[in-house]
């Protein structure tokens, strides 16, 4: 059953993806350089509404998270090899295989790219990485933790500002309502 409700939880985001535009290289670059913002204001709604819901639903249901260790400095080399592959490709791991579903021929590069990355970095990762990406290593942190507050507060809070800036910000900014 949890693969399934993964499956349609993925299927569903897909649509959504599609529907915003996502899943063109064009309107996401026009995102990154704050000459519209629907994706933005997409994925801030969507992290808002997960983040609310998931903590809801965690009154009901079991649930568990798995809290990784903030490792600074391989929080920032990750970052910046998904930033460099984002700005060649054009895409993020969802958007492409949006753009897949689509017969985009550029997507399945972004997709083989990134299949290839993971490959190279699970191959790597206990010989070269796991030395550099344990320094700094800050432990499992959590807003809540740092806050000092239950995580329910701290989601509903994060949500609601999340979905604040969503209305207050201009879709396209600079462009005159008319």
């Amino acid at each position: 059953m949890d693969q399934l409700s993964a499956l349609l939880v993925g299927l569903a985001m897909g649509v959504l993806l599609q529907r915003v535009g996502a899943s063109s290289p064009a309107l996401i670059a026009r995102n990154l350089r704050l000459e519209n913002l629907s994706i933005i204001k997409f994925m801030a709604t969507t992290i808002a509404v997960g983040t609310m819901v998931v903590y809801l639903a965690g009154l009901w249901l079991p649930m568990h998270f798995d809290i990784r260790p903030a490792y600074v400095l391989g929080v920032l080399g990750g970052g910046l090899v998904f930033g460099v592959g984002f700005a060649v490709g054009g895409f993020c791991p969802g958007t492409c295989v949006v753009g897949l579903g689509e017969g985009r021929k550029d997507a399945l590069f972004a997709l083989l790219g990134g299949i290839f990355g993971a490959l190279v970095f699970t191959l790597f990762f206990d010989a070269l990485l796991a030395p550099v990406v344990k320094v700094m290593d800050l432990g499992k942190l959590t807003l809540a933790g740092v806050l000092h507050l239950p995580a329910l507060v701290v989601a509903v809070l994060l949500g609601a500002v999340f979905l604040t800036a969503v209305a207050w910000l201009p879709t396209e900014p600079g462009r005159k309502a008319g």
